[in-house]
């Protein structure tokens, strides 16, 4: 909680700099490892963020955040299903081509740290958790200045056999 508190207290002291605080809600494709491992299940994901723009179109948002695959029937043996959640610790950076933070289209990249769980239950039950690089990178399109869409794609290695990768379509709202 404490760091949380800092966390808040800092993005507050960004607000007078013309940072915004916002949220980001997604929802997650697994690809490769992680759709077999979940048997195709589809996850969901939330951060919250803080918004500070650097420069003639380029803004940085530090996140919090974390994202869910609910447990699903794996190629392992019968009656094993897993279930994978990070949480994350990223930085975006952000580059309007039109140089408007405000509207219009955007890169999107993001590395960070992410704290990956996975558990699995059935005949032979088990759990991991890494901590791992991540990284991601899409575009978005910034409809107003509160409401934004992005499209993504997202790699973190989770352990010598096991990499996440995927797809992430998402909303963001800044406030």
């Amino acid at each position: 909680m404490r760091r949380i508190a800092l966390l808040l207290a800092a993005a507050l002291s960004l607000s007078a700099q013309e940072s915004s605080i916002g949220v980001r809600a997604h929802g997650l494709a697994p690809m490769g490892d992680l759709r077999d491992l979940t048997d195709n299940q589809v996850g969901l994901g939330a951060a919250v963020f803080v918004s500070i723009p650097i420069g003639r179109g380029m803004v940085l948002r530090p996140l919090v955040g974390a994202q869910f695959i609910p447990k699903g029937a794996s190629f392992s043996p019968t009656g094993t299903k897993t279930s994978v959640a990070s949480v994350d610790l990223m930085l975006d950076a952000l580059w309007y081509p039109d140089e408007d933070p405000e509207r219009g289209a955007y890169l999107v990249g993001s590395v960070g740290a992410q704290q990956w769980r996975v558990r699995t239950t059935g005949d032979a039950p088990s759990t991991l958790s890494a901590t791992r690089l991540g990284v991601s990178g899409g575009l978005g399109y910034q409809f107003t200045s509160h409401f934004a869409v992005e499209a993504r794609g997202f790699w973190s290695p989770i352990e010598k056999n096991l990499t996440a990768t995927g797809l992430i379509l998402g909303v963001t709202l800044r406030f």
